[in-house]
């Protein structure tokens, strides 16, 4: 069977005291368990506690078993305050630290988060030859959301391209993913809901609170975007677009992971032509 074209984001509430490293562990461990083979962090989420935990899951689980990728150029520390450094001694140190957080020798996506154009300097990118050369990543991608990934498909150095896949996308950004797509990058989705602040109601658990302060939060800088759709829906129309290789989801809820598979797994079975199998038995 094709793979599940799905990835589980180890980020937000993920990198926070306000979900227990255990919970997070044995989500992960979950959706491996349900057929999710990469698994996705970065150091900006929790100053890279979200990398200590993917990194306990996967020595339990077996890093031959799945992908990981995580990011560089933008850290954190506290609960808001970011740290951006795309300088190559800068990206250097995060990626070192990144593979000690995870316990691994190297990932196998390395995205740049967020560069603009003229952070991608010549040095920069044969700094980045260099680390792929020693092992620590196999593939590097670009993270945005707007025009910096057209500087980035500009280098002709990249090889994915992560960008929000909703239904209210533009026609440059739609024009966008298909010329990543034309040039042969692996094009994973984030963001598939849409870009409005989803709506307020009261929160049922300590991670919920998390989600309340986002909204709260966008809502209070004047953020209304341009629309949003149920995560399902979102989902289902960014894995029905042919230039999407993978949509990435996090959650903290078991059943918000099952909807996930079981959408992922039926756009897998469309994309093979089979039809039938059990979504939370992949093959």
């Amino acid at each position: 069977m094709t793979a599940l074209p799905l990835g589980f984001g180890v980020s937000g509430t993920h990198g926070t005291p306000l979900v227990s490293r255990s919970s997070t562990i044995a989500m992960i461990e979950r959706s491996f368990d349900l057929g999710v083979r990469l698994f996705d962090t970065a150091p900006a989420y929790g100053a890279g506690e979200a990398e200590r935990r993917l990194g306990a899951a996967i020595s339990a689980i077996g890093r031959e078993k799945v992908r990981i990728s995580t990011k560089a150029g933008l850290s954190s520390a506290g609960l808001a305050r970011r740290i951006r450094d795309f300088s190559p001694g800068g990206i250097e140190a995060s990626v070192t630290a990144s593979l000690e957080r995870l316990g691994v020798e190297g990932v196998d996506l390395l995205w740049l988060h967020g560069a603009d154009g003229a952070e991608l300097t010549g040095t920069l990118l044969d700094r980045l030859d260099a680390l792929r050369r020693a092992g620590a990543f196999a593939r590097l991608g670009a993270a945005g959301r707007g025009a910096e990934l057209d500087a980035a498909l500009d280098t002709g150095r990249f090889e994915a391209l992560m960008a929000p896949v909703h239904p209210f996308l533009d026609e440059v950004e739609s024009a966008r993913l298909a010329r990543a797509k034309a040039l042969g990058l692996e094009v994973h989705a984030i963001e598939t809901a849409g870009d409005a602040p989803s709506g307020v109601s009261a929160p049922r658990s300590a991670a919920d609170l998390y989600k309340l302060a986002k909204v709260l939060r966008a809502r209070l800088s004047g953020v209304s975007g341009r629309g949003r759709v149920s995560h399902a829906d979102g989902l289902r129309a960014a894995l029905a677009r042919p230039e999407i290789d993978l949509a990435l989801v996090t959650t903290t809820r078991p059943g918000h992971l099952v909807e996930a598979i079981e959408i992922a797994a039926a756009a897998a079975r469309r994309a093979d032509g089979r039809a039938g199998a059990d979504p939370l038995n992949p093959a």
